[in-house]
């Protein structure tokens, strides 16, 4: 004879974005035992964090996955960028675990949002490396996507925590 015994388990998710990563929190809210909550958060830490290919590392590889298209579809480098992953920093609380992830570039942002067509003046002048042509250049005013209407968004960052949102639902 099989019984049926309801067993009361809740869990929550968070998954908040800053401009340039994101922050999951999985909690375990209730839990018909300690034993239990602990056995969940360890499923859960190892899905999210600590297996081979997790949750969070096929985030960051998607996102770097459409940065580099994006790169390409564009004339853009996106080594330098890919190079500012800051890296996972996990924790694991008495009822939650928590993966927080970031990009370091400072045109990361850009790349992220895109930009509008604008022109930078400099006094009494601009002078900056252009890593594309190899050289540097001393001019009074660059006008940024002038050519392009503007730099478009990539959401490579947006898109990515999309689908990890989707993955944890």
């Amino acid at each position: 004879m099989v019984v049926d015994i309801p067993v009361p388990l809740a869990i929550a998710v968070e998954l908040r974005t800053n401009p340039l990563g994101g922050r999951v929190t999985v909690t375990v809210v209730d839990a018909p035992a300690e034993s239990a909550r602990e056995a969940i958060l360890d499923d859960i830490e190892r899905k999210l964090v600590g297996e081979q290919e997790n949750l969070v590392f096929q985030t960051v590889q998607r996102a770097h996955q459409q940065l580099q298209s994006y790169a390409d579809r564009n004339g853009y480098t996106e080594g330098p960028l890919l190079d500012s992953f800051a890296g996972v920093d996990a924790s694991r609380g008495r009822r939650s675990v928590q993966a927080e992830w970031s990009w370091d570039h400072k045109v990361m942002q850009f790349w992220e949002f895109g930009v509008a067509p604008h022109t930078i003046e400099g006094n009494p002048l601009l002078h900056f490396y252009w890593e594309a042509a190899d050289q540097w250049v001393k001019t009074e005013s660059v006008e940024w996507g002038s050519e392009t209407g503007g730099i478009p968004p990539s959401r490579a960052v947006r898109d990515s925590l999309n689908w990890l949102r989707r993955e944890l639902s």
